[in-house]
Formats: structure tokens, sequence, C-alpha cells
């Protein structure tokens, strides 16, 4: 007889981590968390926490800023040791009920940088900006956390380095820094410490070379998402949303898991991805943040609080106004 949802509940091992089911929360970043100081706060700590107390296997926490730049918004800092307090308390938090939690590394880049084009930077910031990866994954590592992830998708930095790179120097191709990267964190971090990718690219091509030539340097795993442009490929019979076609083509030529994200509300489709192949773990991002018991529930056949689909989320701006979680604001006062 074959188990409801029998992939979704299925571990994986990930290096010497065990992840006790395929669902994994993605980084979604709530900035009404997060005060100027870029400090984890007790809101962070019970927000977290909640996803962990609710069953996901996989937690990754919101971007996090890895050079002190002048922000447009509230971000997660993890720049100095100022940091690693908070960074502490929120590991144990995030890691409650068996939860494997890594942290997304971001540099915003350029638009909070006062060069305009990544040539514009010299090459001592260049390389001190690298070097800021690498101190913040031992931050992340002294504060307990399992791994972390290179954040090189949705236009920031490593993205940017990806996409819209006019240097001329041997960082000219920008899977150089990207491996450089995940061979220092190895390197400094060690060998079990998890280092995944999470990227995109709009040509297919570029998207494959990426997955490659992270694989090739050691990552562990592969999270695909969106990049600076709008993906150029898509089959018109594909029944989910382009990011997870970027997801089933990585996974085609990857021997290391791979995560795929988007638009994924219920457990029927989690499971047909995954029993499909187009991934080996699958991101849900607004069934959480709707009700962060979304793992246990759909897993023993309990209806979740459902996303009502604001037409712009409101997680984004202070998640105590989404309208699915009204029930839940009271936790962040």
């Amino acid at each position: 007889m074959v188990t409801a949802f029998s992939n979704l509940k299925a571990p994986i091992k990930i290096n010497v981590k065990t992840i006790k089911n395929r669902i994994v929360v993605p980084p979604m970043a709530d900035f009404g968390l997060t005060n100027p100081d870029g400090l984890v706060n007790k809101r962070h700590l019970q927000h977290y926490q909640s996803f962990a107390e609710g069953g996901a296997g996989l937690i990754i926490i919101e971007a996090c800023a890895t050079s002190k730049l002048k922000e447009t918004r509230n971000t997660i800092g993890i720049f100095d040791v100022n940091c690693l307090e908070g960074l502490t308390l929120l590991a144990q938090a995030t890691k409650k009920n068996d939860a494997v939690a890594v942290v997304q590394m971001m540099n915003t880049g350029l638009s909070a940088m006062k060069e305009i084009s990544l040539n514009e930077i010299s090459r001592s910031q260049f390389l001190a900006y690298r070097d800021d990866f690498v101190s913040a994954a031992v931050r992340c590592k002294t504060a307990g956390f399992d791994g972390v992830e290179l954040h090189a998708a949705h236009g920031f930095y490593l993205n940017q380095i990806m996409e819209r790179n006019n240097r001329t120097d041997e960082y000219a191709d920008g899977t150089v820094l990207l491996t450089e990267l995940i061979s220092a964190i190895k390197e400094n971090c060690g060998s079990d410490f998890l280092v995944d990718v999470r990227f995109g690219h709009n040509n297919k091509e570029e998207l494959i070379k990426i997955a490659k030539a992270s694989e090739a340097a050691g990552a562990d795993f592969l999270n695909v998402s969106l990049g600076c442009y709008y993906f150029q490929e898509c089959l018109d019979s594909f029944p989910y949303e382009r990011t997870v076609y970027m997801a089933s083509l990585v996974k085609e030529v990857s021997t290391i898991p791979v995560i795929c994200v988007g638009g994924i509300t219920s457990a029927k489709q989690a499971e047909d991805i995954l029993e499909k192949g187009y991934a080996d773990l699958v991101a849900v991002g607004r069934g959480h943040l709707c009700d962060p018991s979304w793992a246990n529930k759909v897993l023993n056949g309990i209806e979740p609080i459902p996303c009502k689909n604001c037409r712009s989320c409101l997680w984004y701006i202070d998640g105590r106004k989404c309208p699915a979680r009204k029930r839940e604001v009271k936790k962040y006062e």
C-alpha cells in the first residue's frame, strides 16, 4: 500500500545532515520584523521557531547582509561580531524539532553601492566583498547553523555578477567568484558545513553552467529561482511555474539535490513535482507564511490555513498585516 505523500515524507541525506522530509521553508524577508541595526530580535526568534515547530525539514533564513552597506530596507546583518549573539539564539530557535537550518547570505549589490557598474568596483573592494561572505559564513557556523546559502538570484550582487558583468579581470566570468566562495567557505567552516547556491539565469546554457560549476566546487545542494531577467525558455505544456521548469533543467544535469520553488501551495502539487523528478525538495513560501504548521498539517491530512493571494503580499511590508494570519499577530507584539 502506497502511503499518502510518501515522496514528501521521505527523508533525504545531504552531506552529513539528514533532512526529515522534503519540505523547505524558502528565504522570505519580513521587513516589518527587522530593526535598522540589523540585529536579530525576539520577533525573529518567534517567527522562525514557528516554522521549526511546524514540521518543515529544511528552513532557510531570509537574506542576511554580509557587508555593512546603506540598505534601502532593514536587513538582518551577519557582517560583524555584534551580530553573533542574536544569530546564536536564532540558530537554536530554528533548529528545534530536528529542522536543518541554513542562512542565506546576501550582498545587495549596486543599488547600495556608490558605483553604478561592476567594473567600477576597485579590485581591493571587490576582494573585500568576497572576503565578507567568507567571514559571515564563519559567524553562521560559530552561531550553530548547519550551513549557508549563497544568494545569487533575484538581481542581487552575486546575480549581477552572473548576468550583468562588465569586469575585465578574471572575475569577468561570474562563476569564478562563486566557485571561490564555495571553496573558501568549505575550507574555513569544514567539509561537513552545508553550502548551497540559490541562483537563476535568463539563459538555459548559463543556468546549467552555474549549476555544474557550483557542484564541481563542492556545493551540497542547489536552490533554483529567478535571475536578473526573465528566463527565456519554458515548455508550453509544463504544468508548473517557470522556476519549477528551471529547476527541472538543473536536476537533469546535477548529482546533488535540487530545490524548486514557485507557486506551490498544496501537498498534492509538491508530491507530484517530486514524483515526476523535477526536483528533490520543494519550497513552499506563502503556505508557510499563512500557516507555519503547513508541513505538519499536510503530512497528517489536515488542511492548512490558505493563502488569500493578496495582490501584493503583505509579508514583504509587515507580516502582522497578513489577513490569513490574524490569529498569529500577537506573537510579534
